[in-house]
């Protein structure tokens, strides 16, 4: 990945200073403005005193320091427009909980936007150190061991056939000598072998696995 450079950079950095300066909180008096205005929907508040008003204002400052006054104010009209996203139930006026939780909402966007700003403007390279020719020479042993494989593979699966085959002949052979025996026992005693499923079985294998051996004939 390249990093941004030249005119590309400046309007990046640019883009996260304007964010970042939107972040910064502003306590003073529109921010006390903002609140009053958001607790006074409150169906007591014509009947509090001000020392009670005021120390109602002083939690919400304290819960709401940290933010700007402008999203304060945005989240102020969210409530009173039916528009917000947090829990607030819709009751009375919302806590001050409520008025951070919405504020988080606001702003998710924009710390979603620094953050992509900061993995592209902050990214540290990694420079493997490997050079052109370097990347070329490795293309061109691995086409060589590549082609290698592929004229050796037909090689490697006739040996080992060859040396699978004989295994399999011999034990056919003597799976047939076993049968072959089996038969002739059978035939001896004039009847037919005894079977399970499929394969035919010695007497005594039958007894053992509890198979039915027909009496010999006399």
């Amino acid at each position: 990945m390249q990093a941004p450079a030249g005119d590309a950079r400046a309007w990046l950095e640019k883009r996260r200073a304007e964010l970042r300066a939107s972040l910064v909180p502003t306590p003073g008096p529109e921010l006390n403005r903002a609140l009053t205005l958001l607790l006074a929907r409150s169906r007591e508040y014509g009947t509090l005193t001000e020392k009670a008003a005021g120390l109602r204002l002083a939690l919400y400052l304290e819960a709401l320091g940290d933010m700007p006054t402008w999203v304060v104010e945005r989240a102020r009209q969210a409530f009173s427009k039916a528009g917000w996203r947090c829990l607030w139930d819709g009751r009375d006026v919302p806590s001050s909980h409520d008025v951070v939780a919405e504020c988080r909402h606001i702003l998710l966007p924009i710390d979603t936007e620094l953050a992509r700003l900061d993995t592209v403007l902050d990214a540290e390279l990694y420079d493997s150190g490997a050079t052109d020719g370097h990347r070329a020479n490795a293309v061109a042993h691995w086409q060589s061991v590549r082609a290698e494989m592929r004229h050796d593979d037909p090689d490697v699966s006739a040996s080992t056939e060859e040396e699978i085959s004989p295994e399999r002949a011999e034990m056919a052979k003597t799976n047939e000598r076993f049968r072959a025996r089996e038969r002739a026992q059978a035939t001896a005693a004039g009847r037919d072998k005894v079977m399970w499923g499929r394969l035919p079985i010695s007497d005594e294998l039958a007894r053992q696995i509890g198979l039915r051996v027909p009496a010999e004939v006399a």
